[in-house]
């Protein structure tokens, strides 16, 4: 007989599929009626959007995107659509020049027609030329539509990219950052040296220095923990996240054998499990969570030798800073989630089960068998693969020569 977990599940997934199907069938029906003009030839914006809502990881994987169309188009005025959950990854980025402010809509969270209303009125102030939708929502790809911006480049996700005068399918299985990619290879950008990027302004930089200096971390080498994660305005997977007595114990290990000083990083919410992680300790750990603003805390993770964490925000962000990492992942799937660099090693498990994350959920697991089945040496092995590669004779210092802040 079925849990009530698992019948909640799936009356849940039945809703959402049968959701999916009905937004297909629409763009199917509507499909006709929007032409694809396509890229026009030699077309040169003198203004570009890019419309991504939401969330941390995701518009760190959309900044590949953003430096292949300043490259292309460096004299276009570059604007980025972001909901203010998310506005502090490219607030720094030196190639917007123009940020909208999302609200509410398509951060994940509940919003009103007024605030959409509000949203396309301000989209029609900033007479875009043409707009690069990287977000697999009818309601954010109709946004262009009712805006007005007669270029409309993007993801064309079952059917629902239907608003859209080039639209770009996604292959299954593709990373995000790919995905985004393939809307400008798409008019025939070949985009180059392709890597995720985040600047942190000279007073995060400043307040880094000085959180660090506060602990008396001056002269060692830093290591940052992120055992949490996978909190988003409106859902919470908390599946995602390593057990944090697992977390205590490489932690442990890494001051035995490597030398190091324990930063352990995150968000408010991140609290519970920092707390956790630390009374499983032996040796003391400096607790930097809830402390930082996203931009502090990318330059405290630029200043560590390496990062361990879960798949989340700040792991991309470790990977957008240049910080080599590890990263654990469980239940979803490293080949479209997983960091978007060479200098980082992924620890998953091999059950058959994983990855499971599907339509932005996960089924009822209350054990988490995937991540219960990565052990501590599974992940002491990578850390130590990774410090050898990047931090034995000062290398890790020098071999950040990729960060671009």
């Amino acid at each position: 007989m079925l849990s009530h977990p698992w019948k909640d599940w799936q009356r849940s997934e039945v809703l959402r599929r049968f959701k999916g199907h009905l937004i297909s069938f629409v763009g199917r029906i509507l499909r006709p009626l929007f032409r694809q003009t396509g890229w026009p030839e030699d077309f040169r914006p003198s203004s570009i959007l890019v419309i991504k809502p939401c969330c941390i990881g995701d518009v760190l994987m959309a900044t590949p995107t953003l430096a292949a169309l300043q490259r292309q188009f460096p004299q276009a005025r570059l604007g980025f659509a972001v909901s203010a959950w998310s506005r502090a990854v490219i607030e720094g980025h030196p190639a917007i020049k123009e940020i909208v402010d999302c609200g509410r809509v398509g951060s994940g969270a509940r919003f009103t027609l007024g605030e959409y209303l509000a949203l396309i009125k301000s989209l029609r102030r900033g007479r875009w030329d043409c707009a690069f939708v990287l977000d697999r929502s009818l309601w954010i790809s109709l946004l262009p539509f009712l805006a007005g911006i007669p270029i409309r480049i993007g993801l064309d996700s079952e059917g629902r990219g239907f608003p859209l005068t080039l639209r770009v399918p996604c292959r299954p299985g593709r990373h995000e950052a790919e995905l985004y990619l393939d809307t400008v290879r798409a008019i025939g950008i070949l985009p180059q040296e392709a890597r995720l990027s985040f600047y942190p302004s000279p007073e995060d930089h400043l307040k880094a220095e000085e959180a660090l200096s506060s602990v008396g971390t001056k002269g060692t080498r830093l290591l940052a923990i992120h055992p949490g994660g996978g909190s988003n305005p409106g859902m919470t997977l908390a599946a995602k996240r390593w057990l944090p007595e697992r977390f205590a114990t490489v932690a442990d290990r890494a001051v035995e054998s490597l030398g190091v000083t324990i930063l352990l990083v995150g968000g408010l919410s991140d609290g519970p499990l920092a707390t956790q992680v630390q009374n499983s300790m032996r040796y003391p750990a400096v607790d930097l969570v809830g402390g930082l603003t996203l931009g502090q805390l990318g330059a405290v993770i630029q200043r560590c030798a390496l990062f361990v964490g879960n798949d989340t925000g700040p792991m991309h962000l470790a990977v957008a800073v240049g910080t080599p990492l590890v990263a654990i992942f469980g239940p979803s799937d490293p080949g479209m989630y997983g960091p978007y660099t060479t200098r980082a090693k992924v620890v998953r498990s091999a059950e058959p089960c994983s990855p499971c994350f599907r339509n932005g959920a996960f089924p009822p697991c209350p054990v988490i068998r995937c991540m219960a089945a990565i052990s501590v040496a599974d992940v002491w092995s990578a850390v130590e693969e990774q410090w050898a590669l990047f931090n034995n004779e000062g290398q890790g210092d020098e071999d950040k020569e990729h960060y671009p802040g």
